[in-house]
């Protein structure tokens, strides 16, 4: 990512592009000739996405600015789940995924794949490094994509992967990132290894951070993605998703993350019966 000067890394993930309640195009063409109108949640999300992306470019002026896909950008249910889907034709998700996208390549001067779920993104997450190939992100020997993520910026030492675990009690699921805080400088200790200074991670679909409470700081990022029949299936349909992402401005081995989130209009008791 670069050593010196002032970097800019913005972290997004979970977009799962492809799913009916994932990030998508207004309208996306499919390989028959026909094409598919996203919902009004979808709508919602991509006002969002846009409006992330011109905040993102006012802020970040003067920055070499380094974009971070952590994980499950695109939903090719590789496990055959769900309905929730746009397209099966891998072709068909990929070009979706990268019209879908634009505004953050276009912003971007280097960029990093990190490989998600292999049940959202097939074996290996071979869509992902599909994608990583066809935009021309950073390279990892012959591959375009990362599993883990260890990289500095501007002397800012970041360790980014998709996967982590949260609890679901509301009361509980912050503490994932100060777990994480604390494995992280356990495992780094074990190593020999300096401390990252920043740890990230995708995956649930919330955000949560560790505060001060230990020397690395980790956190979780927030999604792309609404509410999937899974999360009414398990009990947890009032689990809203963090939409959003997140902004470090990285300078001599300093940082300040910057979260940007949106909160979707929920109508509660608007049903007479």
């Amino acid at each position: 990512m670069g050593s010196t000067d002032k970097t800019a890394v913005v972290v997004v993930g979970d977009t799962h592009i492809g799913s009916t309640v994932g990030l998508c195009l207004p309208v996306a063409d499919l390989d028959d000739g026909g094409t598919y109108s996203a919902s009004q949640g979808q709508r919602w999300l991509w006002r969002s996405w846009l409006d992330f992306w011109t905040f993102t470019t006012e802020l970040t002026g003067g920055c070499k600015r380094v974009l971070v896909l952590n994980g499950d950008i695109v939903e090719k249910d590789n496990k055959r789940r769900t309905h929730q889907i746009i397209t099966r034709n891998d072709a068909t998700l990929l070009r979706i995924a990268v019209s879908t996208l634009k505004p953050a390549l276009e912003w971007a001067d280097a960029i990093y794949v990190v490989r998600g779920t292999e049940a959202h993104t097939g074996k290996s997450a071979e869509m992902e490094e599909a994608l990583a190939y066809d935009i021309g992100a950073e390279k990892e020997g012959e591959l375009h994509s990362y599993w883990h993520l260890r990289a500095v910026a501007s002397g800012v030492r970041m360790d980014i992967a998709h996967h982590a675990t949260m609890g679901g009690m509301p009361w509980t699921e912050r503490n994932a990132a100060i777990k994480l805080a604390a494995i992280t400088w356990h495992r780094y200790m074990e190593m020999g290894k300096p401390l990252p200074h920043v740890v990230v991670r995708n995956h649930v679909h919330r955000y949560a951070d560790s505060g001060g409470n230990y020397e690395t700081f980790a956190v979780m990022a927030p999604a792309w993605s609404l509410a999937t029949s899974y999360l009414y299936r398990i009990g947890r349909e009032n689990d809203l998703a963090t939409i959003g992402g997140l902004i470090f401005i990285c300078e001599n081995g300093q940082y300040q993350m910057l979260k940007k989130i949106y909160r979707p209009r929920v109508t509660a008791w608007d049903r007479v019966m």
